[in-house]
């Protein structure tokens, strides 16, 4: 198994330069603090000659995750409408990040998006293009699914939520299998205790696994 590196040092600051590019990053920026109630940090990391940019999305919450899920469920937060029939949600995050990529002549994707609750971090991973936009939203929903599951029924909280981790051949090592459904296999979890433990959490099993912390890193 392995998880994304806790420090990501690819990523610089976005400058005046690449604000100027994107056209329609302020709105982008303004709808996502609006409807998650958020303080929203962006970094940039310019492909030159691909003329592709990636942006590094924090969002900051001056609240738990406990109250964003309820805020999720009664359809209050994060622009996030559920499909009952798909069982699926729409967002006005994609929606928005679809429009700022229609404003501009390059390609703009979204490689790292981090969900800052006062209590724990959800950190989203993209593994194919426009991932982490299009599944925010499905996130979110199996977040509040599997809060009991992945908390020790409700007895102790990550500090950290690492969406997705991978399998690799049906052993304990895990890489990227780049599949739309990767999302919602396996997650990595860090508690905050004094071994520091490292689980893996699998959804489709509902349970939490062990982690040999060095097949992390």
């Amino acid at each position: 198994m392995s998880l994304p590196r806790k420090n990501n040092t690819d990523h610089q600051h976005s400058g005046a330069k690449v604000f100027e590019a994107a056209n329609g990053l302020d709105e982008f920026l303004k709808t996502i603090e609006k409807d998650f109630f958020a303080e929203v940090k962006v970094h940039f990391n310019y492909h030159k000659e691909s003329k592709k940019s990636d942006m590094v999305l924090d969002l900051h919450f001056n609240f738990g995750i406990t109250e964003s899920l309820h805020f999720f469920t009664s359809g209050t937060w994060g622009g996030m409408t559920l499909s009952e029939k798909e069982h699926k949600v729409s967002s006005t995050f994609e929606t928005a990040f679809n429009e700022l990529n229609a404003k501009n002549n390059f390609s703009l994707d979204i490689a790292e998006t981090s969900l800052h609750f006062k209590d724990t971090s959800i950190i989203i991973s993209r593994i194919y293009a426009h991932s982490v936009p299009e599944q925010l939203g499905n996130v979110v929903m199996k977040a509040s699914e599997h809060f009991v599951y992945f908390t020790k029924g409700l007895t102790e909280m990550p500090y950290e939520i690492f969406v997705p981790v991978f399998e690799y051949g049906g052993t304990n090592v895990f890489e990227p299998q780049k599949k739309k459904n990767s999302y919602f296999d396996y997650w990595g979890l860090y508690f905050d205790d004094e071994s520091h433990q490292v689980m893996i959490y699998s959804l489709d099993k509902r349970k939490m696994y062990e982690v040999d912390l060095f097949l992390f890193e």
